[in-house]
């Protein structure tokens, strides 16, 4: 009888494990609220007269530290660390001057020497393959680029703007979706695609401060605080997979969901494989078909993606998908355009600037912009 009771007991435990684990599938991360402002982080850019932790890489060239911030500002706020373990001193460290940032000569903020972006001698840990044959662009997946990088608070110059894309709330796009939201009504959001989606290179990914949250959660964060607890999220996106992949697995990953908006972010490593754009096209659409067969009702936004350092051998035919990726829109399909919004940041800063491990990954600020961008179809700010 002993035995049977502790079987009894064991056996509850495990339901009861398993019962809690399916109430809480979609856990936001929540170590950021230390170090930083979420609401702070979802205002997008294109919006608001103050920036807040922009991301910038110091690189030293000539002799010279250089730095780039993407709007002109007015006044310079502060200058931190990007993994927060320090804050910059103006004076000592640095200075603004005739609208620049200024690393002064005694400081100790990090940088990075130019020459040690692109090289012809492997660094073990510290290389990928470059896109010239015999030469390596500095690379690693470890919290390094974040121990170099500062973030900037500054108040733009008055007049300054956003010249790339801006999202914007359609009821015709996104109708079913939109309704939900409004209405308050419960809504399942999937989210499907490589490592960006999956959230890599992200601060609460690399375990360093400030443990900002992957950017599909931060979208879920912002939907929350705008309509309610009543949105659920599943987060389904695999490292280093293909759309091709995506198209094998929706009927194991997204179709049991039964996501009422699915977000779909292929591209990068498609790209890098030189998979064909029409072919990308059809393994995307072949994903939507599925999903639609079994729910009619499922809306859908197609991420175009980021781009990869143009020195890394990663650099392949990512651009071309968005032009594909816009034939399969349609009512309950819109496209975000990460492509061109990332082309737009590359005019204003260096790809250093933006990046988790100097490849194919974004670092908070960039995730940022993909969650700001994909926000901005479903929240009329």
């Amino acid at each position: 009888m002993r035995f049977k009771t502790i079987i009894i007991c064991v056996l509850f435990s495990i339901l009861k494990s398993e019962i809690t684990r399916a109430q809480i599938p979609d856990t936001i991360e929540s170590r950021w609220q230390k170090y930083i402002n979420l609401d702070n982080y979802c205002k997008p850019f294109w919006k608001t007269d103050t920036i807040f932790d922009e991301n910038v890489q110091p690189i030293k060239e000539n002799g010279n530290i250089s730095t780039k911030l993407l709007f002109k500002p007015g006044d310079i706020l502060s200058v931190k660390s990007a993994d927060y373990s320090k804050e910059f001193t103006r004076g000592k460290d640095w200075d603004f001057k005739n609208g620049q940032l200024i690393i002064l000569p005694q400081s100790t903020i990090p940088f990075i020497n130019k020459e040690d972006l692109v090289f012809n001698t492997n660094k073990p840990g510290l290389s990928m393959t470059g896109k010239i044959p015999g030469t390596y662009v500095l690379f690693t997946e470890r919290p390094f680029f974040s121990g170099l990088q500062i973030v900037v608070n500054y108040k733009k110059e008055k007049g300054e703007r956003w010249q790339g894309p801006i999202p914007s709330v359609s009821k015709t796009k996104l109708p079913s979706t939109l309704a939900k939201l409004k209405n308050k009504q419960n809504l399942k959001v999937v989210f499907y695609g490589n490592s960006i989606e999956a959230g890599y290179n992200a601060s609460s990914r690399m375990n360093t401060p400030p443990f900002m949250p992957i950017w599909p959660e931060l979208i879920i964060y912002d939907l929350r605080r705008y309509y309610g607890p009543q949105i659920t999220f599943s987060n389904q996106s695999v490292p280093g997979k293909l759309a091709g992949w995506g198209l094998e697995e929706v009927k194991n990953r997204i179709i049991p969901e039964n996501p009422d908006l699915v977000i779909i972010g292929f591209g990068m490593n498609d790209g890098s494989s030189k998979v064909p754009p029409d072919q990308f096209r059809q393994q995307i659409s072949g994903i939507i078909e599925s999903v639609v067969q079994k729910n009619p009702n499922a809306e859908f936004i197609l991420i175009a993606p980021m781009l990869p350092n143009p020195d890394a051998v990663q650099n392949g035919i990512q651009a071309s998908y968005k032009a594909e990726l816009d034939k399969l829109a349609r009512k309950g399909i819109i496209v975000a355009d990460m492509t061109a919004v990332h082309s737009e940041l590359l005019k204003h800063k260096y790809y250093q600037d933006m990046t988790g491990n100097n490849v194919n990954h974004p670092n908070d600020y960039l995730a940022r912009w993909y969650a700001q961008i994909i926000s901005g179809f479903l929240i009329k700010n």
